[in-house]
C-alpha cells in the first residue's frame, strides 16, 4: 500500500512538472515569436566618431530591441553615400547628416530629416602648428570624409569666417574620420576636418586646433540626423518602424547626456579608443553638445542650406525638408 503512494505522489510530481513545464512553454512562445517577427531594419551610418553616440548607444545598449526592431547597423563613409543607398532601395532609413539631405532634396529626391541627435557643428579643424589662423589656409589642402558630407560644410564655415573662396583652397576627400586622421598624419593633407576622439589624437600628435565652427555663428548646424523617404513613411508600417526607431534614439540621447559609463563604453566598442582620458574627453566634449531632445532645430537646417551651392538653394523653404511629427509622436 505505502509503495502504491508513492508511486502515486510520484506520478502526480510528474505530471505536475510536465504541466509546469508546459506551461512555461506557452509563456515563452509568445515572446520568442514576438521577436521572430520583429521588424528588421538596416540603417546605415556615419561617422565612426562621436558625432554617432546616441546610435552606438542604442546598438550597445539594445534598445533598438527594447522597442521592437532589430537594427543592423551598416557603415558608410559619408553621408552622400548612405543617401544614395536609401534612394536606391537598399535601406529605408539612415542615421547620416541634414546637410547631404538638403542637397539631396535640392535635386529631386523625397528624402527628409525627421530627427537631429546632434544639431551643433561639433567638428574641428586640425592644422600643421605652421598654420597660425584660418587667414593663412589660402593653397593649403584640406581633409574631409565626403564632399557634401558635415565635415566638408565645417570646412566651408571655417572659410566663410575668414572670407576664403573655394578656389583658394583643395579640399581632398578621405572616405572616413579615421583616414582623414590618417591623412593628416601622414602630410597628405595641411588641415583635416575631424571630430572627437579623433580629434584628441590630433592634439596628442602635436597638430593645432585651428577652428572650432561650434564656438562661432556657425554652430548650430545638422551634423547628425536621421532620414528616410517620404514614400516609405507614407506606409502605415514605416511610420510606425521610424517612430520606433526614434523612441530608442531619444532613450541613448539622454544617457549620452547623463551616463559617462555607457557612453564611454559604446564610444570604446565602435572607434576603438582604448585610453580612459581619450574616452572621459570625448564624452565631456559632446554631453552639452547634445540636445535634451533629438527633434529637428530649423535654425540648424537653414544654416545649413546658406552653404549649399545649387540654383534653387535662395529659394528653398529650408521646413519642407524636415518633418519634427514623428518625434513628437515618439514623445508621446
Amino acid at each position: 500500500m505505502r509503495k502504491n503512494v508513492i508511486r502515486l505522489t510520484h506520478c502526480a510530481m510528474l505530471l505536475m512538472l510536465s504541466s509546469f513545464g508546459a506551461f512555461l512553454v506557452t509563456l515563452s512562445f509568445p515572446a520568442q515569436a514576438a521577436q521572430k517577427d520583429w521588424p528588421k531594419l538596416t540603417v546605415g551610418f556615419t561617422p565612426i566618431s562621436g558625432a554617432a553616440i546616441p546610435f552606438f548607444i542604442a546598438v550597445e545598449e539594445k534598445l533598438f530591441q527594447k522597442h521592437g526592431i532589430e537594427v543592423s547597423p551598416v557603415f558608410m563613409g559619408g553621408s552622400p553615400l548612405i543617401n544614395s543607398a536609401i534612394l536606391a532601395g537598399e535601406f529605408p532609413l539612415g542615421y547620416t547628416a541634414g546637410g547631404a539631405v538638403l542637397s539631396s532634396r535640392l535635386s529631386g529626391s523625397d528624402l527628409i530629416v525627421i530627427g537631429t541627435p546632434l544639431p551643433v557643428l561639433a567638428i574641428d579643424a586640425w592644422a600643421r602648428p605652421e598654420i597660425k589662423s584660418v587667414g593663412d589656409l589660402r593653397g593649403k589642402r584640406i581633409g574631409v570624409t565626403r564632399f557634401g558630407a558635415s565635415t566638408h560644410f565645417a570646412g566651408l564655415a571655417m572659410l566663410d569666417s575668414a572670407g576664403i573662396k573655394t578656389n583658394e583652397v583643395v579640399f581632398i576627400q578621405n572616405g572616413g574620420v579615421g583616414e582623414s586622421l590618417a591623412a593628416l598624419l601622414g602630410g597628405r593633407v595641411d588641415v583635416s576636418m575631424i571630430g572627437y576622439p579623433a580629434g584628441l589624437n590630433a592634439k596628442n600628435a602635436g597638430f593645432k586646433l585651428l577652428f572650432r565652427p561650434s564656438q562661432t555663428e556657425y554652430g548650430l548646424f545638422p551634423t547628425a540626423a536621421v532620414a528616410a523617404r517620404e514614400s516609405w513613411l507614407k506606409d502605415p508600417k514605416g511610420r510606425r518602424v521610424a517612430v520606433d526607431f526614434l523612441r530608442a534614439l531619444q532613450e541613448a540621447q539622454i544617457l549620452t547626456r547623463e551616463n559617462a559609463r555607457v557612453t564611454k563604453k559604446a564610444i570604446k566598442k565602435f572607434t576603438r579608443v582604448v585610453d580612459d582620458a581619450s574616452l572621459q574627453g570625448s564624452y565631456e566634449f559632446y554631453k552639452d553638445a547634445y540636445p535634451p531632445t533629438i527633434r529637428v532645430v530649423e535654425k540648424a537646417m537653414a544654416n545649413a542650406l546658406k552653404f549649399i551651392d545649387h540654383p534653387k538653394a535662395k529659394q528653398y523653404d529650408v521646413r519642407q525638408s524636415f518633418d519634427n511629427g514623428f518625434v513628437e509622436e515618439a514623445l508621446r
